[in-house]
Parts: C-alpha cells; sequence; structure tokens
C-alpha cells in the first residue's frame, strides 16, 4: 500500500477547533487579547479614579494648606512686627507728649504762683534793712475778664480751645537791678509763663538831686533809681487732661489677634 492509496475519512477537509462566541463575537486568541488588554486599562482607570486620583487629590489640599499656613505664618509676623512697632512709637509719642506738658503750668502751680513770685521778690531785698530801697510787690490780681480758653489764635490756630490762659496783672517797685533779678527768676519757673504788655516807668520822686553849699553831690544826695513796673502774666494750661499712658504688653511684644 502506497501513500496515495489511504484516503482519509470524512469529506477531506481539517476539523476547525471549537472556539466560543459571545455576543456574535468569535473568542479567538487575537479577541481575547485584546479584551485582556481593554480590561486591563478599564482596571487602570479604575483604580486612578477611585484610589490613585483621590489620593493626589487630598495631596494637593494639603499642599494647598500647607503653603496657606507657611503665608500665614510670614502673615503673622510681618503683622506682629507692625504691631510692635505701632506700640513702640505710640510710647515714644506719649512720652513726648508727657514731657511737653511738663512745661505747661497746671493747677496746682498757678494756686503757688503768687507766693513763688513774692519770694523772688523778697530775695533780692536780703540785707537791706532801708524799707525805701527794698523792692515790692504792689499787685499781683487774677484778670477774670481777660482769662479764659485760647478761641482767637494768638498762640496759633492749632491751639485755639485747646490752651486755658489764666491772666495776672502784676505790679512791681525797685530799682533797675532788682526788677531785672525778680523778672529773671521769673522766667525759671517751673510752669510756662507768658509775659505781655510789660511797661516801665522812673518813679520821678527818686529824680531829685541834694547838693551841700559848694554845689555838690553829697554823699547821701543821689539818691537810687527806682522805677515802677506792670505787666500782665499769662499760666497756659491744657484744656484737656493728661492722657494715661497705654500698658506696655506682659512679655514686651504685641500679640496679633488670632
Amino acid at each position: 500500500m502506497t501513500a496515495g492509496d489511504y484516503i482519509p475519512p470524512g469529506d477531506g477537509t481539517l476539523e476547525q477547533p471549537n472556539v466560543p462566541v459571545v455576543f456574535g463575537v468569535r473568542m479567538t486568541p487575537p479577541v481575547i487579547g485584546v479584551l485582556a488588554a481593554l480590561a486591563g486599562f478599564g482596571l487602570a482607570a479604575f483604580l486612578l479614579t477611585q484610589l490613585v486620583q483621590p489620593a493626589w487629590q487630598e495631596n494637593q489640599a494639603l499642599q494647598q494648606e500647607a503653603d496657606n499656613k507657611r503665608s500665614q505664618l510670614v502673615d503673622r509676623a510681618e503683622i506682629e512686627r507692625r504691631l510692635n512697632e505701632a506700640q513702640a512709637n505710640l510710647q515714644r509719642e506719649q512720652q513726648l507728649n508727657a514731657d511737653v506738658r511738663t512745661l505747661f503750668a497746671n493747677q496746682e502751680s498757678l494756686d503757688t504762683l503768687l507766693l513763688d513770685i513774692n519770694a523772688r521778690v523778697q530775695a533780692v531785698n536780703a540785707g537791706i534793712q532801708d524799707p525805701d530801697r527794698r523792692a515790692t510787690l504792689s499787685q499781683f490780681d487774677l484778670n477774670t475778664e481777660e482769662s479764659g480758653v485760647i478761641t482767637d489764635g494768638s498762640l496759633g490756630p492749632e491751639m485755639n480751645n485747646r490752651i486755658n490762659a489764666r491772666i495776672y496783672d502784676v505790679e512791681m517797685k525797685g530799682s533797675y537791678a532788682q526788677t531785672e533779678s525778680i523778672i529773671r527768676n521769673i522766667e525759671r519757673l517751673q510752669p510756662l509763663l507768658v509775659v505781655r504788655n510789660f511797661n516801665s516807668q522812673l518813679d520821678e520822686a527818686t529824680q531829685a538831686i541834694r547838693l551841700n553849699s559848694q554845689g555838690r553831690l553829697t554823699p547821701t544826695g543821689q539818691p537810687e533809681t527806682r522805677i515802677t513796673t506792670a505787666f500782665q502774666l499769662i499760666g497756659l494750661v491744657p484744656t484737656d487732661p493728661t492722657p494715661a499712658a497705654a500698658p506696655a504688653p506682659a512679655d514686651g511684644t504685641a500679640a496679633p489677634a488670632p
């Protein structure tokens, strides 16, 4: 028997493998490979949207929150620096205000002003026994008509309604040297005082000259020249009370609001 004598059974065609069909699609290996790839891609997309993306979004949110916190820390430090600077400026201004106010008069210093000036007058009389040669304070009266809150701009428009002027009419008698000494001592008084309407006149009674029989001045013939000096003495008192100093923070720094 030869090879040509062998005839396989059937119709002479090879049998096709049994391949399942799904929705009319034969599940051949290539098709299954494509479907597996698509399934893998879908699974990857599912994992990305359900696991990776939320984690990434959460990470982004945390990063943004961290950036905001860092920005808040920078802003907080800047706010604290500005508050400390403002507090220091306020304390300097209050100290300057207090220093300036010490130059002005107050009710207590004005209440003793008569005693202070009279003490200066008596100081120039030390050692002088002759009453005619002693300096005297002949007048010291409060001028109630002219005293009051300044509103006429005489001290500058910015001082209107902020300064109360206490005006005293003063008159004194004495020699030129005595008068000059008293005025200089008044200038040294602590409260800020303004002198105006200053007027000084010679006492004519002290201008007489005594001569002896030879027509010469007697040893006591040249009397001491005396003058009468009148002026207004103004005490300037702030109308508003002295503001209280702002208390410093306990730790020495200004704490910003949360």
